[in-house]
């Protein structure tokens, strides 16, 4: 039953009850993008019908609400294989892609490879592979500071990883990828961001539990050979994982969660992370896991998760600002309801890749052209 043992991974939904149905898994690799549409063609809604509908509310921000939310999703080439829980990063205008599952054992089915494409307002260009990753790997976290990647943690095809490799990255690919300090624990399903000059990591599952994830938060600077020091800081209100943290301006914003739906935000230092307040809940019903989220000027879009017995295809986006997280406004639905995908964002763009659907295909899409 390979639904059931992505449950036990604790990485999918987290409890039996909430797929109930056995599922063959149909793989397939499609590709979306999606550009700002006209705002006189309105918003067009493409929610799965296993997704369900939520209300929404005003946003607070500085952008035009009424046309930041429509957007036109488009195809782009297919990734090479088959993916989900992969991580993505943008770089140059360039997109690297490491790690991920391609089937549906979690137990045998995570790969090494890398694969980088150009991205521009017509979406992903074509995919190439590069340096693979020194193991197997997926549920890890990447980052870049726009020269070299560093990818934290993760679950290889047996054991999760404390595990810590950096690379250097070019309009040529990955380079050779190099072991730098390693995370003060094994974990996966954590999420980071960059600031000021090092990584900041938040939470994380620390087994293969269910039941299991931390509240801690590390940081460590970058230095000329990979990451220095984890220096813990202020703790995550509760324990968490499967959420997405970004970070905009000196703050940064964390959605969701295995089951939850809680937004937290913090201001952002060199020395650490401040007190975490709560701020504008996200609008799922039961929580919002493995779903991908970015920033775009002042604002946060998030797509897809799952909530509840769902996985959904929505897309909301919100302000944000020293005072936290405005109004969750819906955006157009993306294409196909996903959970598992990696999401990055250059510019006016956005791209995600891969992510598992309910019925168990694989997309991977691309989206461009956000209206300010």
């Amino acid at each position: 039953m390979s639904r059931n043992s992505k449950l036990d991974s604790g990485e999918a939904v987290g409890s039996i009850i909430i797929i109930i149905v056995v599922m063959l898994v149909v793989s397939t690799t499609l590709n979306y993008s999606a550009s700002n549409a006209p705002e006189s063609s309105g918003t067009t809604s493409t929610t799965s019908s296993s997704a369900p509908t939520h209300s929404t509310s005003t946003s607070s921000s500085t952008t035009s609400s009424a046309s930041a939310g429509v957007l036109a999703w488009s195809a782009s080439p297919n990734y090479p294989t088959d993916i989900w829980t992969n991580s993505c990063v943008e770089s140059g205008e360039y997109i690297y892609c490491i790690g991920g599952l391609t089937g549906a054992n979690t137990g045998a089915d995570a790969t090494d490879a890398v694969y980088y494409g150009p991205i521009s307002s017509s979406g992903i260009g074509s995919w190439t592979s590069t340096t693979a990753y020194p193991t197997t790997i997926r549920s890890e976290t990447c980052v870049t500071d726009t020269s070299s990647i560093y990818c934290i943690g993760g679950y290889t095809n047996t054991t999760l990883t404390d595990a810590v490799y950096y690379a250097p990255i070019s309009s040529s690919g990955v380079g050779a990828w190099t072991n730098t300090t390693g995370y003060p624990f094994p974990v996966w399903l954590t999420s980071c961001v960059v600031y000021g000059g090092g990584v900041y990591c938040v939470g994380g599952g620390t087994s293969e539990s269910s039941l299991s994830s931390a509240d801690s938060v590390y940081f460590a600077p970058f230095t000329s050979s990979g990451v220095g020091q984890w220096t813990n800081t202020t703790s995550y209100p509760v324990a968490v994982k499967q959420q997405s943290c970004v970070s905009y301006s000196n703050d940064i914003y964390c959605v969701g969660g295995y089951l939850s739906t809680s937004v937290y935000y913090a201001p952002l230092s060199t020395t650490g992370v401040g007190t975490w307040t709560n701020t504008t809940g996200y609008p799922f019903t039961v929580g919002a896991n493995l779903l991908s989220c970015v920033t775009m000027g002042d604002q946060v879009f998030c797509v897809g998760g799952h909530t509840g017995a769902f996985v959904s295809s929505d897309v909301y986006y919100a302000s944000l600002s020293p005072s936290g997280v405005g109004g969750w406004v819906s955006a157009t639905s993306y294409p196909v309801a996903v959970f598992g995908e990696s999401c990055v964002a250059s510019g006016v763009r956005i791209y995600c890749i891969g992510g598992e659907t309910a019925s168990g295909s694989i997309v991977d899409a691309s989206y461009a052209s956000y209206a300010s």
